[in-house]
């Protein structure tokens, strides 16, 4: 096969075609999509597979608890990959015909996306470079910017105990994290609960994350106001997502997680807590620097 290769002034190699080449597809800010209700199984003896076992949550029937879906669409995606800026717990894609939506939690529309794929020989332009290996697919398109990955971050480790139901106090998703309330869905009656712990890089310089798998977790947290029950407990999901000066990871609750509002007695530990996370092992967060690629773009 034949190959092509650019450097940068320092030396450093900017792409290489002997090696997977992805391009920039489309970048822009996330839209809000939709809502996903909350449900909550009527009784513990009650089957959790039959759908009619289940109700909504919620403190009287106008005020449904949701969680709001952000995210974006792209077309003719082969294996696409996204960057965020921001905040956002990627929750699932949609594939419907030639269009590929992805699904966030915990995000907003202030939060940026990257998303890149392998190179195509589908962008629009008069002057260009184009490679192709010797079976005709295109290696190298240079309307489209190519990934540069910067870094590779690891989660960091997990603080506190793993009680199968209550875990000791202070089980946080990570060391050195804090809470935040954040993310006040239609009809809700308080903001989310997340855990985020920010890890530096370069002051003044934007990154973007991309997190190739996530892991789940229990979040035990505190009533909303003005409902009557001592806590309420539901899922949760890790997200990554990079800022001015780094990369966050955290733990937020996912996408019409299902709910539960166990009575805990006296002496035990009261919440917020993270627990049930996955601590043999740690995802790793791929990291760019945002500052040569187009925003918006296509």
């Amino acid at each position: 096969m034949s190959t092509f290769q650019a450097f940068k002034d320092d030396g450093a190699i900017l792409f290489d075609t002997n090696l997977i080449c992805c391009g920039l597809v489309k970048s822009g800010n996330m839209q809000y999509i939709e809502s996903w209700l909350r449900r909550t199984l009527r009784s513990a003896q009650l089957d959790p597979n039959d759908g009619a076992n289940w109700t909504r949550s919620g403190a009287t029937a106008s005020a449904d608890w949701a969680d709001q879906l952000h995210g974006f669409t792209v077309y003719n995606a082969v294996s696409p990959i996204v960057f965020i800026v921001g905040k956002g717990c990627y929750n699932g894609t949609l594939v419907s015909g030639n269009a590929t939506t992805f699904y966030y939690v915990n995000s907003d529309p202030s939060t940026k996306f990257y998303c890149f794929d392998l190179m195509a020989d589908n962008m629009p332009g008069s002057t260009f470079l184009k490679t192709y290996s010797d079976n005709g697919r295109i290696t190298f398109n240079s309307l489209q910017p190519p990934l540069n990955v910067i870094a590779a971050i690891q989660a960091p480790p997990y603080q506190g105990g793993q009680g199968s139901q209550y875990p000791p106090l202070n089980s946080l998703a990570y060391v050195g994290g804090r809470f935040v309330r954040q993310q006040l869905p239609v009809n809700r009656l308080t903001a989310q609960l997340t855990f985020v712990v920010d890890i530096p890089i370069a002051a003044g310089v934007e990154f973007a994350a991309f997190l190739p798998w996530s892991r789940g977790c229990k979040i035990l947290d505190f009533p909303p106001v003005g409902v009557g029950r001592p806590v309420y407990q539901y899922d949760g999901v890790e997200g990554c997502a990079g800022y001015v000066g780094g990369i966050t990871f955290m733990f937020g609750p996912a996408g019409g997680t299902p709910e539960a509002y166990p009575i805990i007695g006296p002496g035990t530990p009261r919440p917020p807590n993270f627990y049930q996370i996955a601590i043999d092992r740690y995802p790793v967060a791929l990291v760019i620097n945002t500052t040569n690629y187009p925003f918006p773009f296509n």
